[in-house]
């Protein structure tokens, strides 16, 4: 029995002139299949139901990456699969559709339904993953004692974007192609309910990716006061230390006037007693500075460090 499904990886204009000859593609799906990085869509054309979504390579150094593009023409004798981007992180859809499955690949639209099964499935573990990060972020930036990176929360934020774009437009894609696969699945109607499943699925990410955008936007302004609050600290901290350097400048300075009858200066120790007192006058100043938390000494921080011991 031949396959019910043809392959094609980063075809030139002479491979898809070939196929439109064969299956009689519309001019449309072979411009845009030649042209390369649509937006995931749906769309009917005859006999013919065009898919374009972005796939993902969960193996790879970034999961969420999108720069794959697979493409769908369902046919009624075949399914013609249509990879475009880097050969060696594409997703091998021969192995994925000879393997097992939940549902035997014997049509073309059982072999369409393990490759959307594959694409949605990996969108819901990269939602999953996600949601673990978030949290792990959430945790960081709300626990004074640790410093967030920035350049964590940019990477998250840009990875959900990604996943967001891409599982929406799958999500959309499935429910405009719901005509076209009931017509497809007329003789086969039990498969009818996993199409269903998997756009239910499909939303259920969209829907979660959006709320991990506004998760993350929470984050991203508890980041930013956290910064401004370590800001405001050091400016503290240095106009502590410049208020204690200028104590003892001021005292020097003022007795350092050419004046007979400052205190002290006709005294033998008197030196002594003028230095003595900025000491203490220093010391004095450092503990209240302390106390107030702009040398170290933060109150609050102490507090929440007792509490997270118990």
């Amino acid at each position: 029995m031949s396959r019910p499904w043809r392959r094609l990886i980063n075809p030139v204009q002479v491979d898809l002139a070939a196929v439109q000859e064969e299956f009689g593609l519309h001019p449309l799906i072979v411009a845009d299949l030649l042209e390369g990085r649509q937006q995931p869509k749906a769309e009917s054309f005859e006999r013919h139901l065009y898919v374009s979504i972005w796939d993902v390579n969960r193996h790879g150094p970034d999961p969420a990456t999108t720069d794959a593009d697979l493409a769908l023409i369902l046919t009624e004798d075949c399914l013609l699969l249509v990879q475009r981007g880097d050969p060696a992180e594409l997703r091998d859809l021969d192995a994925l559709l000879t393997g097992e499955g939940a549902l035997p690949v014997d049509s073309p639209v059982t072999a369409a339904y393990r490759v959307l099964e594959a694409v949605v499935c990996d969108f819901v573990e990269l939602g999953a993953e996600v949601e673990g990060d978030l949290d792990e972020l959430e945790a960081e930036v709300f626990d004074r004692r640790i410093r967030e990176d920035y350049r964590r929360i940019y990477r998250l934020r840009q990875r959900i974007g990604r996943i967001d774009r891409a599982v929406s437009g799958l999500a959309d894609a499935l429910r405009d192609a719901r005509p076209e696969i009931e017509v497809a699945t007329a003789g086969h109607p039990e498969l009818r309910p996993y199409f269903a499943h998997l756009e239910l699925d499909a939303r259920g990410v969209a829907h979660l990716t959006g709320a991990e955008h506004a998760s993350l936007d929470a984050v991203v302004s508890s980041h930013e006061s956290n910064v401004a609050t370590r800001q405001n600290q050091d400016m503290r901290t240095i106009s502590a230390f410049a208020a204690l350097l200028g104590i003892p400048t001021v005292i020097a300075g003022i007795y350092g006037m050419n004046f007979k009858n400052l205190p002290l200066v006709q005294w033998e120790f008197g030196w002594l007693a003028v230095g003595v007192a900025m000491v203490v006058i220093d010391v004095a100043v450092l503990l209240a500075f302390r106390a107030r938390g702009w040398l170290g000494g933060d109150p609050q921080r102490r507090h929440d460090d007792a509490a997270a011991a118990e």
